[in-house]
């Protein structure tokens, strides 16, 4: 939900389930384009939202208008309706999936085992975890550049209108690529043995890590 509020700013319009007066939110919303953060659903979805979600919009004159209970409004494309709930693990029909975008948000052992331990290693030895942080970076961007090598030896061979020894640019090119090729890997090698480097050292935050998250779930079972 802060995530949603963070994103959408001050503009965001609050309607809550609890409130006798969230379906007029909503439907202000419609109206004027607004994003609309619907707060603590369950699994059972007002049937007076299908033609919304579904987004079943009718034409009316020269306006897009949507049936919302027993009066059409009209339909602003700039809507955006977002839906959250407390229900840690909530089961929707398939008619309500196949209508919405459902993002699981809840936080799993394993995931929250690895941030915490991230978040330990930090405190214990930030050059650490800053350094871990830089090789993941440096590999993602080396394996891209290959990547992007491959693609355009490619792209010259398909393009290519003469015989390929004769073709001068294509031969240089080539050389090139082979050259920065060998570097980046070796660099992509290079940044791989100092990963497994850090991660060795990582492990002996492991069982730190590991307790903060199984204490975690103990909490919310509580």
């Amino acid at each position: 939900m802060n995530w949603i509020k963070r994103m959408e700013g001050e503009s965001l319009v609050i309607a809550d389930y609890k409130d006798v007066n969230y379906m007029k939110k909503i439907e202000q919303g419609i109206i004027h384009g607004r994003k609309v953060l619907f707060l603590d659903v369950g699994e059972e979805m007002d049937p007076v939202l299908d033609n919304i979600l579904s987004k079943d919009l009718i034409q009316v004159g020269r306006n897009l208008c949507v049936k919302v209970g027993d009066k059409e409004i009209e339909y602003n494309p700039n809507f955006k309706l977002y839906i959250t709930t407390r229900m840690s693990n909530p089961h929707y029909t398939p008619e309500v999936s196949s209508k919405v975008a459902v993002v699981n948000f809840m936080v799993k052992e394993s995931g929250l085992e690895e941030q915490c331990l991230g978040i330990v290693v930090k405190l214990e030895q930030p050059s650490l975890e800053s350094n871990a942080n830089d090789c993941i970076q440096k590999i993602a961007t080396n394996k891209a550049m290959i990547v992007e090598l491959e693609d355009k030896i490619l792209m010259m061979l398909s393009e290519s209108k003469v015989n390929l020894l004769e073709d001068v640019a294509l031969i240089e090119t080539l050389a090139e690529s082979k050259e920065t090729s060998d570097d980046v890997k070796q660099a992509l090698e290079t940044a791989e043995i100092t990963m497994k480097k850090i991660d060795d050292t990582r492990e002996m935050y492991r069982s730190c890590g590991k307790e903060a998250s199984i204490l975690f779930f103990v909490l919310t079972d509580l």
